[in-house]
């Protein structure tokens, strides 16, 4: 009996250590890849914010002062405000894009918990549940994240050039209208 626990310890050592390693290179892979990942995302969430901020700031620096539209007649009020309406309009995609990347910033944080149980659970040689699914789960994660983060600086381009054409439109209109000094 004495020969069998012998010899049947370390067998069961050897299993136990060996099932946890044939999972080491995904879960290393994965915790690569979202790392890189995860600093993509908080790029665009960071450039979103600050595009957003700036867009803000140079609307406001932008308003026709009271006493200026006051001396305006009702017709070119109208031109005034439908082309600020319009410059102002543009910059909503700024918001549009960046309730998108806060959703998604919500779910990769959660899900970056997974990600550190599954180093912690390979350091400590115990992993729990189905781990071929995890990996596949969250290296699918990293997949979206890419085409989002790229999708992402594509809009955030796009809003710019929109939003520069109406900056350009308004303060066409306003050099036209508005009396020289």
């Amino acid at each position: 009996m004495k020969r069998l626990i012998a010899f049947a310890l370390p067998l069961l050592f050897l299993v136990a250590c060996n099932s946890v390693e044939k999972y080491r290179s995904g879960i290393e892979s994965l915790a690569t890849q979202w790392d890189q990942t995860t600093a993509s995302v908080t790029e665009v969430a960071q450039m979103v914010t600050a595009e957003q901020a700036n867009f803000d700031q140079n609307l406001t620096s932008m308003v026709v002062a009271e006493d200026a539209m006051a001396k305006l007649k009702d017709d070119k009020k109208n031109m005034v405000m439908d082309a600020f309406n319009a410059l102002q309009t543009s910059g909503a995609s700024f918001g549009t894009i960046a309730g998108e990347v806060n959703d998604f910033v919500t779910n990769w944080t959660a899900k970056a918990d997974q990600v550190n149980a599954l180093k912690e659970g390979l350091a400590n040689g115990k992993l729990e549940g189905d781990v071929t699914a995890q990996i596949a789960e969250l290296t699918n994660l990293v997949t979206e994240a890419g085409t989002k983060v790229t999708s992402w600086k594509e809009q955030i381009e796009a809003a710019k050039a929109g939003i520069a054409s109406k900056q350009e439109a308004y303060q066409t209109v306003v050099a036209e209208i508005m009396p020289s000094k």
